[in-house]
């Protein structure tokens, strides 16, 4: 089978890029072909998954020049927010189409202009899922908001939690040299991984140190992840140090940047705290908890549920009630130990076995095959609206020979074939025209634009979706036919083979009287 992964780029240390290297390693190991298709270079990843990267363009793959990408049994779309090569989502005309929605931060809480119109295109884009045959989403989170958000059938979305590498993340004793190299000694460390944006509210969390501090002043926030190289990260980054300065903590809070050990700091942590007002999933949250760090987090986004009983939850936006929750972890021995323990448990249900098990279950379910690891069907194509269903044969699939049925299989093939000849009602060759002299061309032009803002994000995916469902319901049509001639083939197999039982039933009969005569 061919698979396409597709995604605006690829990092190993990034959420979305662990989980499309997780796909790519899945679908080799079972045999099939795969590539992955990005926008811009990869960066740091293994050198066996960097082999099947293909930076292309978005008019590359319009125009058809990868026959991988042409060719593909299954399509994967990673969505994280808007990027060029999901638009081809639209035109995927064999195959089944998966979106992998890992949720898209809502602009108001992004806390800055900067980059707040590519969140909110993010956001229109989540509409492109209409497109998919089915979706993956990384929570019930996630799931929920297709749904409430696109009214998306609830039951055409698999909940699949990302993957972390428990042999990496695992409870160990602090390094001493970063202990060192950030002044730890003698600290109790809150720590927080991830990007500096807007939404991760890192101001709550230098609130929730002063507060902490008060009660016990030997306590440092240790702020590991990016906060220089995106332009929307600085004046979030400017304003929560200014807050440190003006609550006295500023020599308190350790700004480290990007690190290449992740699991190295996070053991640095007595305590790991989260403010963040919306995640989509929280891959820390695990890594703290593998590491055998208690978790404190905001009752927003996925959270709640990545943590479960695991976890302590305090109100989102409520700096004092963060701290509260952190101290009576750094104060009660025996709690801590329970919620470590209670953590070393939890982070089993994202294992890497757990994850692949997780994903062969759901192809197996939607794409309607047998054992999880087989051979996928080529060409097959889901039908919509019941995805736990057979695949259904794509419309570029050799059509499979069998016995013409009765009279009811000859009335299935003419509707199947009737459906399917008048199932495109997008009048694809329609262009916009005018007959008027010289003004002809200008009329073209207004026409065409002025109408693009309602045709693009209104009309065309009802339409388009219109179309899909009338190809499912032709596609169901012949497959129903070739069900029904399969079967009536069986029947007259079994019946040829109850004539030949009988025949020799009766000659038995015969010989048997004749002997005894």
């Amino acid at each position: 089978m061919r698979v396409s992964l597709i995604n605006t780029g690829l990092q190993s240390e990034d959420a979305i890029g662990n989980c499309v290297i997780n796909q790519a390693r899945f679908f080799m190991e079972r045999g099939h072909r795969v590539a992955i298709y990005l926008a811009h270079a990869p960066g740091r990843v293994p050198s066996e998954i960097e082999a099947l990267t293909r930076v292309v363009t978005l008019k590359e793959l319009l125009e058809q020049r990868h026959e991988h990408f042409l060719l593909s049994d299954l399509y994967v779309y990673h969505y994280g927010g808007r990027y060029p090569l999901v638009e081809t989502i639209r035109g995927i005309e064999r195959g089944t189409v998966v979106l992998n929605y890992h949720n898209v931060t809502p602009p108001e809480l992004w806390g800055t202009d900067v980059g707040r119109e590519w969140l909110a295109d993010g956001v229109e884009g989540i509409a492109l899922a209409h497109y998919a045959d089915f979706c993956i989403a990384d929570s019930p989170f996630n799931k929920q908001d297709l749904v409430e958000r696109l009214g998306y059938a609830p039951e055409r979305i698999y909940v699949l939690p990302l993957a972390v590498d428990l042999a990496q993340f695992a409870p160990g004793p602090r390094d001493a040299e970063l202990e060192a190299r950030y002044g730890l000694q003698g600290q109790r460390v809150l720590v927080y991984i991830g990007r500096m944006a807007g939404n991760k509210r890192i101001d709550l969390l230098i609130e929730a140190l002063a507060e902490v501090k008060f009660h016990l002043p030997n306590t440092k926030l240790l702020l590991v992840g990016d906060d220089k190289t995106n332009p929307a990260f600085r004046p979030i980054v400017a304003a929560a140090r200014a807050r440190a300065a003006a609550l006295g903590v500023q020599e308190d809070v350790v700004w480290t940047g990007r690190v290449d050990d992740l699991a190295a700091h996070m053991r640095l942590a007595d305590v790991y705290v989260s403010a963040s007002l919306h995640e989509g999933f929280g891959v820390p949250l695990i890594e703290a908890m593998a590491s055998g760090v208690p978790v404190v987090a905001s009752r927003a986004g996925a959270m709640p549920w990545v943590l479960g009983e695991a976890g302590l939850i305090c109100e989102p936006g409520d700096a004092k009630d963060l701290a509260a929750k952190a101290l009576s972890v750094l104060g009660d021995a025996a709690q801590r130990q329970t919620l470590v323990e209670r953590g070393l448990e939890r982070v089993q249900a994202f294992s890497q076995q757990h994850y692949e098990a997780g994903l062969a279950e759901i192809l197996q379910n939607a794409l309607g095959h047998t054992p999880a690891g087989a051979e996928l069907q080529p060409g097959a194509k889901l039908q919509q609206g019941d995805v736990a269903g057979q695949a259904v044969q794509s419309r570029g699939a050799p059509e499979a020979e069998t016995p013409r049925g009765p009279f009811t299989g000859l009335l299935l093939e003419s509707l199947s074939d009737a459906s399917m000849a008048g199932s495109d009602v997008a009048m694809r060759e329609y262009e916009v025209r005018s007959g008027i002299p010289l003004f002809g061309p200008l009329i073209v032009w207004l026409r065409r634009n002025l109408t693009s803002h309602l045709r693009e994000p209104y009309l065309d995916p009802i339409i388009e979706r219109q179309v899909t469902f009338n190809r499912r319901v032709a596609e169901w049509l012949d497959r129903a036919t070739q069900m029904l001639s399969a079967g009536w083939g069986h029947r007259q197999e079994l019946e040829a083979r109850i004539k030949a039982l009988e025949a020799q039933v009766e000659r038995l009969t015969r010989q048997l009287s004749d002997d005894e005569s």
